[in-house]
């Protein structure tokens, strides 16, 4: 069967970078023999063939107005006249009835293809009308894996013709498919490092920009505050490099002002070694993020984090997960002596977690393994190597 695997690829965005990674991986093993490729661009350190070949303009790919627009259509049309089967992998990608969408809910219902999705979450909607399209569309799918609590509800509410998979995060079958351990203990003479990241979000949505900038004026405040009084080490994650969505001006903000402290601190990317930033973040002895992603990759190294709910999708993954209160930080957060006592908490490793993370692996690897086109004489995956802190 020629699959051809569909998310927000090509944005320059480390969460989707990883899940563009894990479907390649999960793929190669847990669907050996069938035709395996990605709507997108090139991923530098993915071995993959991608439908949008390396020469063809990665700015005009993304672009926002008509030529963005077009280009995304152009590619789009070819994987539906020439593949079997479009599985959307990865994020929010089902939220909203976009023209594109409405191409492949078409599609979908004259049989041009087949159509799946695997670690998606379903919503949230801007309507009853956005919610009533994408409806339509999933009922065309044969196949859902979802990654939180809150979209299995939102399935069940649209009467899909199939059972959804309960899978978790795409990227938490990540580290089932990575060679050997992946994760070294930071030496303990040294002192700690927080791993932080931040990311526009209410200005980019039309969402509340003032509550957007109270927020990050209290995170970035506050881990000064504790970097000062700690000579705690920060290290800066720019996990959106995009030129209009990216997160760089916010972590040169934050490196101006801890630098204006006497502190110095890095700026890390995925752009040129995806899994050289995994590793960042899993060296780090807690991490403090706004980006989903980030929280995901400590969680699953077993690296104290705590995630701002900037997003239904954070809230859902913090429940399903079991995070304890102690350990989370709200979207309208201000306080930036509350965010150092945050920090404090993390570093000395105050709660945890409910749900392990390799409960968590071992469940989102049903991504892969559950659907009707996977090995059926799949094993069992075998526990991944987890470091004791």
């Amino acid at each position: 069967m020629k699959i051809t695997l569909n998310g927000y690829y090509g944005f320059s965005n480390y969460g989707d970078d990883l899940f563009n990674l894990t479907s390649v991986l999960g793929a190669a093993r847990w669907w050996p023999g069938h035709d395996v490729d990605i709507l997108g661009p090139p991923v530098h350190g993915i071995d993959a063939h991608f439908r949008v070949p390396s020469w063809f303009p990665n700015e005009l790919y993304t672009a926002p107005g008509l030529g963005g627009k077009l280009s995304r259509l152009a590619f789009l049309t070819g994987a539906l006249a020439a593949r079997d089967l479009l599985v959307y992998a990865g994020g929010s990608t089902l939220s909203h009835g976009s023209l594109l969408k409405k191409l492949q809910r078409v599609a979908a219902e004259r049989g041009w293809t087949k159509f799946a999705a695997i670690g998606v979450s379903v919503g949230p909607f801007s309507d009853a009308a956005d919610e009533a399209e994408a409806a339509r569309f999933l009922r065309q799918f044969s196949y859902v894996a979802v990654r939180d609590q809150q979209s299995l509800t939102m399935l069940e509410r649209m009467r899909v013709p199939y059972q959804p998979v309960m899978a978790r995060d795409l990227v938490g079958a990540l580290p089932l498919l990575l060679p050997g351990s992946f994760w070294e203990e930071p030496a303990p003479a040294a002192p700690p490092t927080l791993g932080v990241s931040f990311r526009f979000y209410e200005s980019h949505s039309g969402g509340d920009v003032e509550r957007e900038r109270v927020r990050n004026a209290a995170l970035m405040e506050g881990i000064c505050r504790h970097a000062k009084r700690r000579g705690t080490r920060v290290r800066i994650f720019c996990l959106n490099t995009h030129p209009r969505w990216g997160d760089m001006p916010l972590c040169c903000e934050l490196q101006d002002r801890l630098a204006s402290e006497g502190l110095f601190a890095e700026i890390i990317t995925s752009d040129d070694h995806l899994l050289g930033c995994w590793h960042s973040l899993a060296a780090c002895h807690a991490v403090l993020c706004v980006r989903m992603h980030a929280g995901i990759t400590a969680y699953l190294n077993n690296v104290p984090f705590a995630l701002v709910e900037y997003h239904e999708k954070c809230t859902d993954f913090l429940d399903d997960i079991g995070q304890p209160s102690s350990l989370r930080v709200l979207a309208d957060a201000a306080d930036p002596e509350e965010v150092a006592a945050l920090i404090e908490r993390l570093l000395r490793k105050e709660g945890h977690p409910a749900l392990s993370p390799e409960t968590y692996a071992l469940e989102a690897a049903a991504n892969f393994t559950a659907a009707p086109w996977a090995t059926p004489a799949t094993p069992r995956p075998e526990a991944m190597p987890v470091a004791v802190r």
